[in-house]
């Protein structure tokens, strides 16, 4: 069962010990220290893995150049590119973004042709994904990458982790509230210490090794393929 933000936000006060009225921190600040708490735990996950177990396939890309496609708003670390030959994915190599000249001269050489890199586009606050040579259909493309960390606002708002791994939030969280009380926080450090830890051996435990086998797809019903493996 998933912790609403209500929910989070009263363990929090728990864990502090500032449940009762005269503490001077607010449900806002302590939905903001949660957020935080959710966005470091996040990176924590990500950074212990490839980041393939947190990734989803993104729907097909928007071009808004000849080789240029933004990348989703959700976006936070792309995992995989790959593109559509003849009813068969196939992994795009990444490429240098100082290359862009060479690059966009490069060739049709077969199905191992495709390069390409990604970079953030500061005018337009968006990331985007450049493929050379460009493929003929923007649905050729199978983009895998891990979304950002939730942010939650509404009272409503569901944390959606595994509850051993909430916990992590819960403690970190309840640690600005008391610095924030002039506290010691000491204690719960040490259990936030502890969670981490098994937050790691979780991680080691779960994620899939990375698979060395190209699998056919059938794109004829237009389905994309939730995981592609690769040789």
């Amino acid at each position: 069962m998933f912790k609403t933000l209500t929910e989070l936000i009263l363990l929090v006060r728990r864990k502090a010990d500032i449940e009762n009225a005269g503490y001077h921190v607010s449900d806002d600040e302590i939905t903001d220290y949660i957020n935080s708490a959710i966005a470091m735990l996040w990176s924590l996950l990500i950074d212990g893995t490839d980041g393939t177990f947190f990734a989803k396939v993104s729907p097909d890309l928007v071009k808004v150049g000849d080789n240029a496609y933004r990348l989703p708003t959700d976006f936070f670390k792309l995992v995989e590119v790959s593109i559509d030959w003849n009813n068969r994915y196939f992994p795009v190599t990444q490429a240098d973004p100082q290359e862009y000249g060479i690059l966009l001269k490069r060739p049709f050489v077969g199905r191992y042709y495709s390069r390409y890199f990604f970079q953030f586009n500061e005018q337009q606050g968006w990331f985007e994904l450049f493929v050379f040579p460009a493929p003929r259909n923007t649905g050729d493309l199978l983009v895998r990458y891990v979304p950002g960390a939730q942010v939650l606002s509404l009272g409503t708002d569901e944390l959606k982790l595994p509850s051993n791994w909430y916990e992590w939030v819960v403690f970190d969280a309840a640690i600005q509230c008391m610095i924030k009380e002039e506290s010691d926080p000491s204690v719960l450090i040490m259990e936030r210490e502890k969670r981490e830890q098994r937050l790691k051996d979780d991680i080691r435990s779960m994620t899939p090794a990375t698979a060395q086998t190209i699998r056919k797809l059938n794109r004829t019903n237009n389905l994309r393929p939730p995981n592609i493996d690769v040789y």
